[in-house]
């Protein structure tokens, strides 16, 4: 099984990624865009795996998106990626929008 996750680098993505790993014998390509949200050293237990691909993009680039799951060919895509901090969208809502 392989699944593409995005967000994968954030809080509760990062530690989905960290027990798909661990648990299960699953292929994991992680898609985040790391913006404030998103860590890269969340993933330090699992970047070494053979099992873990990690890709730096933005889930709006349709054209990205495309080409990555015509290249990886996931069975599924678990998504976590969102623009949802409270401040930020009072701010700024488009991104959230």
């Amino acid at each position: 099984m392989k699944i593409l996750v995005t967000g994968g680098a954030g809080f509760i993505g990062s530690a989905f990624v960290r027990l798909v790993v661990a648990e299960t014998g699953w292929e994991v390509v992680n898609l985040d865009k790391l913006t404030y949200a998103g860590n890269l050293e969340n993933l330090a237990d699992v970047e070494s795996s053979g099992r873990y691909r990690f890709v730096h993009g933005d889930i709006a680039d349709q054209a990205a998106v495309g080409a990555l799951v015509a290249e990886a060919k996931p069975d599924a895509i678990v998504h976590f990626a969102a623009e949802s901090h409270v401040d930020r969208s009072i701010l700024s809502p488009e991104p959230v929008i």
